[in-house]
């Protein structure tokens, strides 16, 4: 359970380091550029492993940044998107800048990292295109996605599982705008006293068969419901078609003792 609510630390660092860029390419000593232009990944979170990076991922809360030939460098940061510019000190060391505050990346065994008060973010390039992160924003709120950005929906609406504590109905089964597949559920808390978690539970859950764990997990209020997109991420998953006999278990926990309130089995439809 603590490992599943470190994502939301790793949010919490990723945005207080934003303008912190690192990534993976080695420097070229003839023109320390030319191993910075281009596309990159955030990879690497100190403290946070690689399920908690997925999990990321898988709500979209990623990270990448753009190095132009011309010194400019967009930061696209869960769907905002930065400006600013970089130059290439040395070999081994970029300096970045991005709306007025500075900060100097290492190149080290193809790594460009960046360390703040003991705290590490790196990057992976991705590609030595510039990826076009789109137009910058001047809002401080994130930008999730919309109907618009999904690529597949198949509408379900149906309720699988109700007792006197909870409630989860399945909205659609769908592909979304970073190509996760999964399904949207709303899950509704009918305590009147008692914040709840619920997640996954692990090693219950199969897609045609082979053990894929899902990435699902929320805090709820009492008399309160979220709307949360329940995904699989894993290389024999492209499509929404890929979604067959998908079966497993959600657990439900009290938010503040991590006491069981209830198991359940469930056949998604």
């Amino acid at each position: 359970m603590k490992s599943k609510l470190k994502v939301f630390g790793v949010v919490a660092f990723a945005i207080a380091l934003c303008f912190a860029l690192v990534g993976c390419g080695g420097a070229d000593k003839a023109d320390p550029k030319k191993a910075v232009i281009g596309t990159w990944e955030l990879s690497e979170l100190t403290d946070a492993s690689e399920d908690d990076m997925a999990m990321m991922k898988a709500f979209g809360l990623t990270v990448e940044a753009t190095f132009a030939e011309d010194g400019t460098f967009k930061l696209g940061m869960f769907g905002e998107t930065m400006d600013g510019t970089w130059d290439a000190k040395s070999a081994d060391k970029v300096s970045l800048t991005i709306e007025g505050d500075s900060v100097d990346a290492t190149i080290k065994d193809g790594v460009l990292s960046i360390e703040v008060d003991g705290e590490g973010m790196k990057f992976k390039k991705t590609s030595d295109e510039v990826k076009d992160l789109g137009s910058s924003s001047s809002s401080g709120t994130t930008s999730g996605s919309s109907a618009a950005d999904d690529q597949a929906i198949q509408a379900i609406d149906k309720e699988i599982y109700s007792d006197d504590n909870i409630s989860v109905m399945v909205v659609d089964k769908k592909q979304d705008w970073l190509d996760s597949c999964g399904y949207t559920l709303v899950v509704t808390n009918k305590s009147a006293d008692t914040a709840i978690d619920f997640s996954g539970s692990y090693g219950t859950w199969t897609v045609n068969g082979k053990m894929i764990s899902p990435y699902i997990y929320e805090t709820i209020q009492p008399n309160a419901y979220v709307e949360t997109f329940m995904t699989f991420m894993d290389d024999s998953i492209k499509s929404i078609d890929d979604l067959v006999n998908v079966q497993g278990s959600f657990e439900v926990m009290n938010s503040k003792t991590y006491d069981k309130i209830v198991t359940f089995q469930v056949t998604m439809p």
